[in-house]
């Protein structure tokens, strides 16, 4: 018969209920200051907090959401009616901009948002108009897209107020800013820059381009395409059609053959529908070359010396005249009273009728 190993059969029976054992004094009191309802740390929590219980209370709750709407704002950030701001005299954004699929896809977004997400920025209008109640008081500085979609959804535009930029630095920001966003064309550009150079604002177009972190060769390009005559601008649909890549082959049309490349412009600007801009600016280039100039012929005429041999006067490509000498006629001892002689003759020939 085998030997019970240590421990078979005992039995364990457990209650059905255990009392925990009461806890000393001391350590009740230390449980019980631990056990407090958690306090909001932040404005926008605590008005959160309140606004739970004040859910029955309409104003109320359209009070509090306009106060955590105000926390919200970041430091510098200011809530300004739109119709308070006025464009920069350097604004350039064309009339074109604010009708195009990018600008309405930008005016859905801060519809949906309930506002603009990212803030534009403003300084304090200075001069009489910053005097006026109702009247413009910011001058806007950069967001010109995101200020008009506000406008015209009737929203507060979320602003950055600066009141220490002065015209460069404002000029300088505008710049940077919208090539960080939906960029200018080539010919908003050009003229904005034209603008800025015409108003001193920079010595140069080479330091214009340094200070607004482009290259010089674009700058250029851009002045080109806001040189053009107006009848050739005014080809295309919009300015804004017209392309960087375009500018020297637009600008060179032109001075090749102005009369032949106006005449093209007003016969795309008559035509309806109007072409698309790649088709005006084949149009416009190839009216240039379609009818290369004539060369001017060269005129000579020979003459006889006493010696017998033979002169030339030789009229250039530029309408210069030119007189050939055989080798050997006139040494250089003789230039001065050739000179005087020869000033004697044409001074003749001018007052013969």
């Amino acid at each position: 018969m085998a030997t019970p190993k240590k421990g078979q059969g005992i039995a364990f029976k457990i209650p059905d209920h255990v009392e925990a054992p009461a806890p000393a004094p001391a350590a009740a009191a230390e449980a019980q200051a631990d056990v407090r309802p958690a306090v909001p740390r932040t404005g926008v929590g605590m008005l959160s907090r309140m606004l739970s219980g004040a859910a029955a209370d309409t104003e109320a709750v359209s009070k509090l959401n306009a106060e955590i709407e105000k926390l919200k704002l970041q430091v510098g950030e200011q809530l300004i009616d739109p119709r308070q701001i006025v464009l920069t005299r350097w604004a350039d954004r064309h009339p074109d901009s604010f009708s195009s699929q990018a600008f309405m896809e930008l005016k859905r977004e801060i519809e949906s948002a309930g506002g603009n997400v990212q803030p534009i920025k403003v300084r304090p209008v200075r001069g009489g108009a910053a005097e006026q109640t109702d009247g413009p008081r910011f001058e806007l500085v950069y967001g010109s897209r995101r200020t008009r979609a506000c406008l015209e959804l009737g929203l507060p535009v979320r602003a950055v107020v600066d009141e220490n930029v002065d015209d460069q630095t404002l000029y300088v920001q505008m710049q940077r800013e919208n090539r960080g966003r939906s960029n200018l064309s080539a010919w908003e550009q050009g003229v904005s820059y034209h603008k800025a150079l015409n108003e001193g604002l920079f010595p140069s177009a080479r330091r214009l381009a340094e200070q607004i972190g482009l290259d010089h060769s674009n700058v250029a390009k851009a002045l080109r395409v806001a040189e053009l005559p107006q009848e050739v601008v005014g080809a295309f649909r919009s300015p804004v059609e017209i392309q960087f890549r375009w500018a020297v082959a637009l600008d060179k049309a032109f001075e090749q053959d102005p009369d032949a490349v106006l005449a093209a412009a007003r016969s795309l600007a008559g035509r309806s529908p109007r072409p698309a801009a790649a088709e005006v600016f084949r149009v416009l280039t190839d009216a240039a070359s379609r009818k290369p100039k004539a060369k001017a012929k060269e005129v000579t005429q020979t003459f006889v010396l006493a010696d017998g041999k033979k002169g030339v006067i030789r009229a250039g490509k530029g309408g210069a005249v030119n007189v050939e000498l055989p080798r050997g006629v006139l040494s250089p001892t003789r230039w001065t009273a050739f000179e005087t002689a020869l000033q004697k003759v044409l001074a003749e020939l001018q007052d013969a009728p």
